[in-house]
């Protein structure tokens, strides 16, 4: 089984940079938003505006360990196309959940259960991964072959 290259993953890397600038992004809204309202850290209380904002923010955080974790492993085991597109995905909804729930948490919704299912996708496309590449390593059956011998 040959190596993986630097370009085997470059659209995997370009993905998981969009998405840490996104996670900077929605820690420096949150300074904003402290500084407008005058909350000084440690105080989680406010105006609904920075609460819905600081909660959008926690819970992009909350998801970002899961979500890298399941990008590269997907990007690895699986293929880099599809890890980056479904991460994409993700980060694009990431952006509309944290947006909508600061303008009122109903905007939240219809982007986070975007996110979920890529997120989904990503873990599906590891967890074939991880099986085929176990099953090429150690019982010599590499499963993509067999289908496209049987197609092809």
């Amino acid at each position: 089984m040959p190596g993986i290259t630097v370009a085997d993953q470059i659209l995997t890397g370009v993905v998981a940079c969009w998405h840490a600038k996104q996670l900077g992004g929605a820690a420096a809204k949150i300074g904003d938003l402290r500084r407008k309202h005058e909350i000084a850290p440690p105080r989680t209380d406010g105006p609904d505006e920075f609460i819905r904002a600081l909660r959008a923010q926690q819970n992009c955080l909350e998801f970002g360990v899961t979500f890298e974790i399941v990008l590269w492993l997907a990007g690895i085991f699986g293929h880099q196309v599809p890890a980056a597109v479904l991460g994409a995905i993700f980060v694009y909804s990431r952006e509309q959940y944290f947006n909508g729930y600061i303008q009122d948490a109903e905007k939240r919704i219809k982007p986070f259960w975007m996110g979920i299912r890529a997120l989904k996708g990503l873990f599906a496309v590891a967890i074939l991964g991880l099986v085929n590449t176990a099953l090429v390593h150690y019982a010599g059956i590499n499963v993509p072959n067999m289908i496209k011998d049987k197609l092809f």
